[in-house]
């Protein structure tokens, strides 16, 4: 047993990329045997990245292994044996082994693991579940057409009538235009930065605080005409209950950018808001920051019993039920008709790899919705843009009929499309404006082995939304020559006819989306992250309702808004 002061020492690895997304890992720093783990976990039993690391471990073990564990696990060994009922259920060649745990309160062994598994393969709708998911998932990530209603092998979950209830519901930003009224946010407006004073200031900012741990550097892993890159350091610890670790590695920040001066500012303005997005925790509260975050841990209804306003996980359309356990809480805003008031939000869904002492809400959580910017209403725009960018991604399935082709007047977009054209790569664009509508887009390669890559933007202006997409597309020339030719028939628009609510005004556009996302009942809660050590502003922005989580796996959750703009019974 190890003394009290002992700090776990992990490392971030990245065990993986995709479609130009990377994926990590928090691995030990010491290369433990499963003993050891298995040790460490029963005296941590919500660390979730040890039990991750044993999960990776015993998922490589044989049949016969996996047996003596669960015989193991069932003499008074709890944690092992709720460890060796998710390794079951997660490898399918073990499948044999799960009638091992007939006679077991599997509800019971759920109490002894943090992670969702367990709940996840209780549900009584897993079969229908996982059989949407495919689809959508081979629609939205591969193109794939959605089959007709009379061809499904499920019965959709909405009927007519409640699908029709919310689309009518739905207030359009034109309509929201039109009626004016009274703004959200009382708040005076900040002018724009250019990206060359924006990438100047942060640059000193982050020098200042050494966590460069390289030079910038070119790369050409995209149509953006200017990408560049930094590694930096990252070094943080957590001391909250029974968790105790410290965790290090190398990050990369990327940026790209029509010129320059954009793709420096944009991955220096990434690496303020990742850094700032990792805090070290003590279970009195998370110092650093500009504001005071005392750390909370209660279950939700003992928060609302005692007279506080708390942000119910389950409206943040999580994989599996929130069950009303134990969380750490920390104070935010949220934006109403009349301006905001506090409330409190779980800590895992602001801060990156939180890691607390408690169980995790989801199979694993992205950085949507983490912005920096010049001012704080900037990063609350930019993180509510990315909010809404990657909801969009999600519920507005593939159709053909939304597709595009881009011309332009404008001499950078001209040109970007024009070297794409000459080295044989056709980019197409889908509109995936969601209902409310914010201009969103995709724009996608169809490689020549029929893979789809992708770049997606949000935006009060259209322009700006569809060229974040386009300069978002991973893609290598010496990786992958050419693509495939856009379909027959296909429409073209112009870039200069895209559509354009922004006023050009930083507070004003804040204004603007927040009323349209109230107006449609979505009140966007925020956390501002700045640090007194960088004094550049960063916001955690999330939107009960609108879906946080892009990729789709086997524990992705579904929604009504997913089928409503699917086609089968009314489009929007």
């Amino acid at each position: 047993m190890k003394d009290a002061e002992y700090f776990m020492e992990y490392q971030m690895e990245r065990v993986g990329t995709e479609m130009g997304i990377g994926w990590f890992a928090c691995l030990p720093s010491e290369d433990l045997d499963f003993e050891s783990a298995i040790e460490y976990m029963q005296e941590h039993p919500y660390d979730d990245f040890m039990h991750n690391y044993l999960l990776q471990m015993t998922g490589t073990f044989g049949p016969n292994l996996v047996d003596q564990l669960i015989e193991r696990g069932k003499e008074n060994a709890p944690y092992l044996l709720a460890l060796m009922y998710e390794t079951c259920i997660l490898n399918n060649r073990l499948i044999d082994l799960r009638r091992r745990f007939d006679g077991i309160d599997v509800k019971q062994l759920a109490q002894y693991t943090p992670l969702i598994y367990i709940w996840w393969f209780l549900r009584q709708d897993q079969h229908n579940s996982l059989y949407w998911i495919k689809l959508f998932s081979e629609n939205i990530c591969g193109h794939k057409s959605l089959p007709a209603l009379g061809d499904l092998e499920c019965t959709v979950p909405f009927d007519r009538d409640t699908i029709e209830a919310w689309k009518a519901r739905v207030v359009p930003i034109k309509d929201v235009l039109r009626e004016g009224g009274q703004r959200v946010s009382q708040t005076s407006t900040v002018p724009r930065l250019s990206p060359e004073e924006t990438a100047k200031r942060a640059m000193e900012k982050l020098k200042a605080r050494d966590i460069m741990a390289g030079p910038e550097m070119k790369t050409q892993a995209g149509l953006s005409p200017f990408a560049l890159l930094m590694p930096w350091k990252l070094d943080v610890t957590v001391s909250a209950g029974r968790n105790r670790w410290r965790l290090s590695g190398i990050h990369t920040s990327y940026g790209k950018g029509v010129n320059i001066y954009e793709a420096r500012a944009s991955y220096l303005m990434e690496m303020v808001e990742r850094y700032s997005a990792f805090p070290n925790i003590h279970s009195d509260g998370i110092p650093g920051y500009r504001n005071s975050y005392p750390l909370i841990k209660a279950a939700y209804t003992d928060l609302v019993k005692q007279g506080h306003n708390a942000l119910d996980p389950n409206d943040m359309n999580v994989e599996v039920p929130y069950q009303d356990q134990e969380l750490h809480w920390i104070p935010a805003q949220r934006a109403d008709e009349n301006g905001s008031y506090p409330i409190f939000v779980p800590a895992q869904l602001v801060f990156l790899f939180c890691n607390l002492d408690e169980i995790s809400l989801s199979s694993g959580l992205p950085s949507n919705g983490l912005a920096a910017g010049n001012s704080l209403q900037e990063a609350k725009l930019n993180g509510l843009l990315e909010v809404i960018e990657r909801d969009a991604e999600r519920v507005r399935p593939y159709c053909r009929e939304r597709c595009f082709l881009l011309e332009s007047d404008d001499p950078v977009v001209r040109d970007i499309l024009e070297s794409c054209v000459q080295k044989g790569i056709h980019v197409q664009f889908l509109d995936i404006t969601p209902e409310f509508g914010i201009p969103c887009y995709k724009a996608f390669i169809e490689g020549t082995q029929g893979e789809i890559l992708k770049g997606c933007g949000a935006g009060l202006d259209g322009k700006r939304a569809v060229v974040s997409a386009l300069t978002e597309v991973p893609y290598s020339n010496t990786c992958r020559p050419g693509s495939v030719s856009a379909p027959k028939g296909i429409r073209s628009l112009k870039y200069e006819d895209l559509p354009n609510y922004a006023s050009g005004d930083v507070g004003e556009d804040l204004r603007l989306l927040e009323r349209v996302l109230i107006r449609n009942g979505y009140h966007p809660i925020y956390v501002d992250l700045t640090r007194e050590d960088m004094d550049i502003p960063v916001a955690k922005v999330l939107v009960p309702g609108l879906e946080m989580i892009t990729d789709f796996d086997q524990f992705s959750a579904l929604s009504i808004r997913q089928f409503a703009h699917s086609g089968y019974f009314t489009f929007v």
